[in-house]
């Protein structure tokens, strides 16, 4: 029972809530533009609102939804049942040069920004569309009478017309609080009999045109066969400058090669020589010293052997080196010493007599 009870009162206060919500606040929706107005004190509130939820008591404030987007007027005579509130039949003036056109425009406006408030404020909201259009009827009708019936045919004319038309008409809409963005002249129409001298002098000018360009294009072409020629020439000079300095650069790498081989091989030569030279000084000089080192060697042994010293050991040699097949000793002189006496064999080849 508490559940439902509890269930019973969260669901009352939503109830409330979204009652509530929707006496207190007033949605916008996207692509509008919201003006509040209050009917119980100073009447339309100076603000325009966004796309969102604001504040709205209902009974006290009163709201206005004013369309945001660009807004499209067209004057045709080709009528479409779209938008049609804001279709007019074609414009129909009166030329620089007296004669009458047709002429099929689109003008593309929209609301000021921040001034919504000031169109309903004024009054303007429910006739605010019928009053542009017969402003920019007015002006536009003001403004390309300026031209002539040649100037119509001209793409560049027709344009800066329409572009120095823009300051007019945003002056003229400034009290009506809308601004224009863009204006568009799509056709162009003049009476049968003068459209079709139209066409035949339109057709004239525009062989003229195509005259002058061929011109153009057959003096550019001349001045490009011109400009080929001499860059043919400057190309051909250039290439023989090119050839000689690179024949020059290559003769003298010849040249410098044969110096630098020349040059390597003397010095090959003049090395090997220098080298062979000194080989054969220092192989002298090497033989010299080892004949030298060999010559001394021999005296010092010489000497050493010369005295008593060396005579003893060249004697030891001696006896070390005898090789005795056989020795027939007289075992009945006792002079005779045996040969296994290295020392007694030794005083008996040196000559020592024993003291």
């Amino acid at each position: 029972m508490k559940i439902i009870k509890v269930l019973g009162m969260a669901f009352g206060a939503f109830i409330v809530a979204a009652i509530l919500f929707a006496l207190l606040m007033e949605s916008v929706p996207p692509a509008k533009i919201g003006v509040k107005l209050n009917q119980w004190g100073d009447g339309v509130v100076d603000e325009d609102y966004d796309t969102g939820y604001h504040i709205g008591i209902t009974g006290i404030h009163k709201w206005y939804l004013l369309d945001r987007t660009t807004h499209f007027l067209t004057f045709t005579d080709a009528r479409s049942t779209r938008n049609s509130d804001q279709e007019r039949p074609s414009l129909e003036i009166r030329t620089r040069d007296g004669n009458t056109a047709s002429i099929d425009a689109t003008l593309t406006y929209r609301i000021a920004d921040g001034e919504a408030h000031l169109l309903v404020a004024k009054g303007l909201r429910p006739v605010y569309r019928d009053r542009v259009i017969s402003t920019v009827e007015s002006v536009l009708r003001e403004e390309l009478a300026q031209l002539t019936s040649e100037d119509f045919y001209s793409t560049d004319i027709r344009m800066e017309r329409a572009v120095a038309t823009l300051p007019a008409l945003t002056a003229a809409l400034a009290p009506l609080h809308v601004t224009p963005e863009a204006i568009l002249l799509r056709a162009v129409r003049f009476p049968a009999g003068y459209e079709t001298r139209l066409q035949e002098k339109q057709l004239t000018h525009q062989q003229k045109l195509l005259a002058m360009a061929l011109q153009k294009v057959e003096a550019a072409q001349q001045v490009t066969g011109s400009m080929e020629k001499e860059i043919e020439a400057a190309e051909k000079e250039l290439r023989g400058t090119w050839d000689k300095q690179l024949q020059q650069k290559f003769s003298d790498n010849e040249v410098a090669i044969a110096q630098i081989l020349g040059d390597a091989q003397l010095y090959d030569k003049s090395t090997r020589a220098n080298a062979l030279a000194d080989y054969e000084t220092m192989t002298s000089e090497g033989n010299l010293a080892i004949d030298k080192a060999e010559a001394l060697r021999n005296e010092l042994r010489n000497q050493a052997l010369d005295t008593r010293g060396g005579s003893i050991f060249l004697a030891q040699q001696a006896a070390e080196n005898l090789n005795i097949d056989s020795v027939i000793l007289n075992s009945n002189d006792p002079s005779v010493p045996t040969i296994l006496d290295l020392s007694e064999l030794v005083k008996l080849l040196v000559g020592e007599s024993e003291r």
